[in-house]
């Protein structure tokens, strides 16, 4: 049996390898204490220079062609040259032109990141809204379980003192008086166990409203939380430097699961724990605190990630106005 299993490793680390969701294999669940940003954008605003991953951006919104127009233009336009020539005047209206059509395709690409932005906040609005309401029923019933507890607790120890107290005349009384003081015991300790239950709120059936994760985790998606293109091939792209299927949507899930303040994701392929996450498959007693706090974890780091674009949208914007260079 033991030779089996030593043989059934390398099968399951193989199999680990070639499957889609192979590059998460590495990262260890729950490991990382203390996480770190996700991702990089290598944007220095003291240089002269474009980050190479603004570069890839460049190309992502193919403005590349245009941003290196732009920049022919401005090196043969002389602007002390007050010289009203129709070369000069061509050369203008061509960078006029240039400069319009690259904003347009910088602006796009901004209401792009609103728009997915403005989705993950409305997600993140209902949810904060449920778990608030959880979390409330959950305290208002510790609360009610440990007044009961310690007002029972009380009145039976009274009772079994006051037993207790003619004892030494009606040795009878010890028998009641014993037995009181055990359920007075034994009262607080059920209504303990009890509270400990109520840790993680109620259990409700999850929805089947899928939200911006879905596409994430690559389960079906409607209209309404499908994703532009250009942010869409920004997560599918690898950063700079990073190996290509090491895209910025594995490195987002790897840290998921990696992240010890997430405990309630630790896989990356179909299972109970997306259905509920992506809120894609209902499933009984599914949604509670853990589920919500999740959501809300990985909603919000999703959407920091995506807003880090338009840091690289500052820097192509500067090359439109000269003052960087591609």
């Amino acid at each position: 049996m033991s030779s089996r299993r030593q043989k059934a490793v390398p099968i399951l680390a193989l199999l680990c390898i070639l499957t889609s969701g192979a590059r998460v294999c590495a990262a260890t669940p729950n490991s990382e204490d203390y996480p770190t940003q996700i991702l990089r954008t290598g944007v220095d605003l003291n240089t002269t220079d474009i980050s190479p991953n603004s570069r890839q951006l460049a190309d992502i919104l193919k403005l590349t062609p245009l941003l290196e127009r732009n920049q022919i233009l401005r090196k043969k336009i002389d602007p002390t040259n007050f010289d009203p020539t129709l070369e000069n005047i061509a050369k203008g209206q061509q960078l006029i032109a240039c400069v319009s059509e690259s904003t347009q395709i910088i602006q796009e690409a901004n209401l792009a990141v609103d728009f997915t932005l403005a989705e993950i906040q409305a997600e993140q609005n209902i949810y904060n809204e449920i778990l608030n309401t959880y979390v409330n029923d959950r305290d208002k019933t510790t609360l009610r379980t440990n007044a009961i507890s310690y007002i029972l607790n009380g009145a039976l120890w009274t009772v079994c003192e006051g037993l207790s107290i003619p004892t030494y005349s009606m040795a009878r009384l010890s028998i009641p008086s014993g037995v009181t003081g055990i359920m007075a015991g034994i009262v607080p300790s059920i209504a303990s166990i009890y509270a400990l239950k109520q840790l993680s709120g109620k259990k409700q059936i999850s929805e089947k409203d899928p939200n911006m994760l879905a596409k994430i985790f690559d389960y079906p998606v409607n209209p309404e939380i499908d994703y532009p293109k250009s942010v869409w091939d920004f997560l599918n792209c690898a950063q700079v430097g990073e190996p290509p299927e090491k895209t910025r949507r594995a490195l987002l899930i790897e840290r998921w699961i990696a992240d010890k303040n997430i405990p309630g994701f630790t896989q990356a392929t179909g299972s109970k724990q997306l259905d509920v996450i992506t809120a894609s498959v209902p499933r009984k007693k599914a949604l509670d605190i853990s589920a919500l706090n999740t959501r809300m974890a990985m909603l919000q780091q999703l959407g920091a990630e995506i807003l880090k674009m338009k840091r690289m949208l500052l820097e192509l914007s500067m090359v439109i106005h000269g003052e960087k260079s591609i």
